[in-house]
Order: structure tokens, then sequence, then C-alpha cells
């Protein structure tokens, strides 16, 4: 009986030891790690503040203080692209990209590259180029474009940028949520309202509308309609609607011939195209040229306008010199690098040449003393600033500045006339329609406030609308058989951005880890950055968990492109004080994980040790004990 006594009692102080090993064990959670030190971020204010505040609260958890500069929207730019005086930046970028070509944006040259990337962060000696700025390259001079080797090669890319350099942290994509009145059929929100058209009927009136000969939606003002350069959606949208482009791509990223009969390439760098015959030019709202055709000079015009004149020339880089053959063929050399003696591949050629196609008769009346550059001093180009017309679905009826524009049908569309949409490389009908029942007015409303546009929508005073901002009227409208919702990924992305400039100090340093010499101090500042940010939290916190976490440096939407594989940055505190602990920066503690989750290696190995030493020593004396009560029995019988 003693002996049993005395094994009862040694589970007890053995228990004990375990408790008090695991109380040793756990950290002090009233400590507050020390900061190591601040970074700035800034922003233009609203909801992303209190994402910052979030953010900041989320990284005093690694010993970085967050100081939120907050300015407006001229002085954000400034700093954006000028003065960058900034370590964390929250950016979207949307529309325009088609192509996983990001060039622009994360080489060390790109008019947008924001985060300071340069090639002496990742020299290669044989490539004699950074890595990044070498995948960069080769991707926009493999063929063919949508060839398996070029979608793993933007793979490898992707994922090389993300782990190797870290410039971003991708934080979402967002839905776009768009509600219109039930009783308008053929709407289809992917393919987008112009591309809709076609097929689109009211089959009765709903609340609110007058005829059911127009379509009602509202946008905020535009400002300048010539392609050239503007700079807003809503100036876009128009342009869109009025002109055409050379080529149009779908949805799904598919190339098609549109004011292009067809196009070929006749090498690598030699493209061929052929103009659409029977194409009539809108006539200019002057009305002194109204029997125009469209044909090849109109093409070469716009191209060369567009290399030399645009707003956004650089990227027309590519665009060696081009060759009118003869009234319908059009020849383009394409040089990729011009560094190089010989023509080299651009790839995403074809995405550019989507672009819309201008009126040389109209807007190249006088050109400058070389005798080839348009005179853009002449009233024409002004004129067409504010009266574009092109070869569009529709023409500009009417407008009054801050209130409304009209848009009409045009009865000479050449989409209306099967003797062109006939041309079976179109498959005109199954992409566009047949404008069997056509609607013949588009009028734009301007209503800069959304809450006021809701109203109008909400009393059938508009037909379409943007739900985004409209969570909790969208979730009524689902179930009020009034109207219909539709849902698309957004052709954007949303992200952390990080300057890795030197002079920005920690977060882009170049000295390599004290305690990792294959990474330098800034990359693991970074990626530290990365782990400890709980987009999970922000999203529910904010947007109710609508939001999509993404993890590519490119757009959601360009689909295959989106390497399946690449690394994630998903909340992770354990490695966010790895990667802290080796840029040097040294964690006191860890706080005490949640249930099922587990920290830091060291701590693990000694718990986990401990706890199983301990099951096998009371495992052992229960067993011993139960002998000993046994013989105890057997004796006392």
């Amino acid at each position: 009986m003693r002996e049993y006594n005395r094994d009862k009692i040694s589970c007890l102080i053995l228990l004990s030891i375990v408790f008090i090993g695991n109380i040793s064990l756990c950290p002090n959670v009233n400590s507050s790690i020390q900061s190591f030190f601040t970074l700035r971020a800034i922003i233009t204010g609203g909801i992303i503040t209190d994402y910052y505040n979030k953010i900041s609260q989320q990284l005093n958890e690694i010993g970085i203080d967050l100081d939120i500069a907050v300015m407006d929207w001229t002085n954000f730019i400034d700093q954006l692209l000028y003065e960058r005086n900034f370590d964390i930046i929250y950016f979207g970028l949307s529309g325009g990209l088609l192509d996983p070509d990001f060039t622009g944006i994360y080489n060390e040259n790109g008019s947008l590259n924001l985060f300071g990337y340069d090639t002496s962060m990742d020299w290669d000696d044989d490539l004699n180029t950074g890595i990044n700025e070498w995948y960069m390259k080769q991707g926009t001079l493999i063929m063919p474009l949508d060839s398996e080797e070029r979608v793993q090669h933007y793979w490898d890319w992707e994922q090389y940028l993300m782990d190797k350099i870290c410039p971003m942290l991708p934080m979402y994509n967002h839905n776009d949520y768009i509600a219109y009145w039930a009783n308008l059929n053929g709407y289809n929100h992917s393919k987008g309202l112009l591309q809709s058209w076609g097929g689109m009927f009211w089959n009765e009136k709903h609340l609110g509308q007058n005829s059911t000969d127009e379509i009602l939606i509202s946008d905020a003002p535009w400002s300048d309609l010539n392609p050239l350069f503007q700079d807003d959606a809503s100036s876009s949208f128009i342009s869109n609607a009025v002109m055409d482009p050379l080529l149009w791509i779908d949805s799904d990223m598919s190339i098609w011939p549109h004011l292009a009969k067809n196009f070929i390439f006749i090498n690598d760098t030699t493209l061929e195209i052929t103009t659409r015959e029977g194409i009539k030019w809108n006539a200019d709202f002057e009305g002194n040229f109204s029997n125009e055709y469209f044909d090849v000079r109109d093409v070469y015009f716009t191209l060369y306008s567009l290399k030399t004149l645009s707003d956004n020339f650089h990227i027309w880089d590519w665009l060696k010199d081009m060759e009118i053959i003869d009234n319908r063929t059009l020849r383009i050399y394409i040089d990729g690098d011009h560094t190089t003696p010989e023509n080299d591949v651009y790839t995403p050629v074809l995405t550019f040449l989507s672009t819309l196609i201008l009126p040389e008769h109209y807007l190249n009346q006088t050109q400058e003393g070389d005798g080839v550059t348009p005179d853009i001093n002449h009233p024409s180009w002004n004129n067409f600033t504010t009266n574009a017309f092109g070869t569009g679905l529709f023409e500009m009826n009417n407008f009054t500045e801050g209130v409304e524009t009209i848009l009409t049908v045009r009865a000479d569309y050449w989409g209306l006339n099967e003797t062109i949409t006939s041309d079976p490389a179109l498959e005109f009908e199954r992409r566009f329609g047949d404008y069997s029942d056509i609607i013949n007015q588009l009028k734009i409303r301007i209503i800069p406030d959304i809450n006021a546009a809701m109203n109008e929508f909400q009393d059938g005073y508009l037909d379409i609308i943007s739900m985004n901002l409209f969570q909790d009227i969208r979730e009524e409208m689902y179930t009020n058989t009034n109207f219909s919702i539709q849902i698309i990924p957004q052709n954007s992305m949303v992200f952390l951005g990080f300057n890795m400039r030197v002079a920005r100090g920690p977060i882009g340093s170049r000295e390599l880890c004290p305690n990792d010499e294959l990474m330098t101090k800034g990359l693991a500042i970074r990626k530290a950055i990365c782990y400890a940010i709980d987009r999970e939290e922000i999203n529910n916190q904010f947007h109710d968990g609508e939001y999509r976490i993404i993890h590519w440096p490119i757009y959601e939407s360009l689909g295959r492109w989106c390497n399946p594989n690449i690394i994630h940055y998903d909340h992770n505190l354990i490695k966010a004080y790895e990667m802290m602990e080796k840029a040097g920066y040294d964690i006191p503690y860890y706080p005490i994980p949640e249930f099922g989750k587990s920290y830091t290696i060291g701590y693990n190995i000694t718990l986990i040790a401990l706890f199983a030493c301990s099951t096998v020593y009371i495992l052992y004396l229960l067993k011993k004990s139960r002998k000993t009560r046994k013989r105890y029995y057997y004796i006392k019988q």
C-alpha cells in the first residue's frame, strides 16, 4: 500500500512539473515586442486608412511601426511617381493589360516601377542583366504568343519575382457586381454593354421606364474623347462606343479580326494586316466629310500617331517601321529590343493592335514642317476632343456638359451589313448578336454621387448600375424578381507595394542577412511583412469576406497565365518571426499559439519532448500501480 501511495505521489509531482514547465516555456503575453524601426505608409484616405490601422496592429507583432501619412490625390501621385518618400503604398492596377507582359511595372526602367527594382538586386554575370529583367524580356520574345512554352515561362517568372524579389504583397481582386432591371434580356456583363448590344431587348417596361428603345446608365464626367490623350474610364467608354479597334479581344482573351480582315505573321518580326472593305466612317459633326470609307491609311495614321504623339508613346517602342503595300495592306516591322542589330520578336504585339482606329481624313488635314507629322494645332483636333466619331456602333447625337451624353445607333453601321458580317472569320452573330430587335439609343447620365445614382436606379430612371459599393442593397435585390445581378472578376488587382530603393533603409537594404547569407535584409523584412499581414482578417472585417485573396503579380483574370503553384504569403507569424530573425532582429518571445496551431520549432520540440516523456512515464506508473493494487488485493484476501 505504501508503494501504491508513493506512485500516486510521483504522478502528481510529475504532472506538476509538466504544468510548471509548460508555464515556464510559455511567453509573457503582457510583454510587447520592442519597435525595431518605423515604415512610412502613404494613402489618400477612405477605407484604406482603416486597412492601414489594422495592418499597423499586425506589424507591431513583429516589431515594425507604421507611420501613416494621409494626403490629397495630387500629392499622392507626386509621391508615387517622383518624390517617392514612402516605404509602403496601397495601390491598384486595372484595365488595359491583356497579356502577362507587365513590362513598365516590374522592370528597371518601367514608368510605373514604383517598387524601385533595379538589376543590381539580382545581377547575373552570365545573363549580363538582372534575372527578373531577363525573365521579362524573354517573355516578349517567345512565339507563338499563347504557346505552352510562353505560359511556363511566365509561371517561372511570377514565382521568381514573388519569392526572390518580393516587391509587393498581392491583396485582393474585387468582384464586379452589376444590377439591371430583369425585363432587359441578353445583357452579358462579361462581354460588356457594347458587345451585348446586338442581342439585347426589353420584353416590357419596368417601373419608371419611358421607352423600350433606349438604355439609361450613369457615369462620371468625361474629359477627352481622343484615345491618344485620354486618361479616364468615362472618356474611354464613349470612344469605344463610337470607334472600332483594328483587332477585338473577347472576354476570354481570344483575339479576333475586326476592322482588320486578317493578320498574318510573315516571320516573327514582320506582320501583315489586311483591312476590311465597305466600312463607312460616320460624318464629322460639321458635316464636311460625309462619304469617307475606312482603309489602310487610317491604320497607318493611327499607329504613327500612337508612336509619336500619344501620351503613352513609350509603349510603342516595338513598332520599328510600317509600309503601305497597297490600299488594303499594311506591313508592320517589329523590333522588341533596340539594343541588338537585328529585329527582335515582341510577342504582345497583337494586344497593342486592339487599339481604336482614328479618321486620317479628318485629323490629318495639315502636317508639320516635315510633311509627315500631323498638325495637332489644326481645329479638327480640338473638335475631335469633344465630338469624336468613328466606324463604331454609335454616333454622338447630343451631349450637355455635366448632365448627359446621348449616343444613337448608326443606321449605316457595318455590323448591320450581312455582306460584311457573314465573314466566317468574324463569327459575328455568335459574338455580337444578330441585332434583330435593336435598341437604338444609349443615354449616359452624369451622376457623380453614387448614392444619388442608386436612388435613380431603384426608382427606375436608370437601367443598369454597379453594385460594388452597395452590399446591403445587393443582398435585398437577390430576392427581388424585378432585378437581376451578374458577378464577374474585375480585370484588376490591388496590392501593398514596397519601396525597395536602398535609400529607404531597412525595407530596401541590400546587406546580406546576418543569419542567412542567401538573402538580403530587405528581402527578409519584406517577406516578414507579407507573412505578418492577415489579409483574411482585413477582408472579413471590412468586406464581409467578399474580396478574393490573390497571390500573383498579374491580374487573376488572365487565367491560364497565373502560376497555380506560386508561393503563398498566407498569414503565418512564425514565418514572419523567422524572417525578422534572419534579418538580425531578435524577437524576444513568441505569443501563445491558438489551439491547434504550432509556433517556433524550438518551442515545439521542447514541448513535444516533455509531453512525450511525461506520457510514457505516467503510463508506466499507472501500469505499475495497477499491479500494486492487484497484489494488495490478493494479500488482503
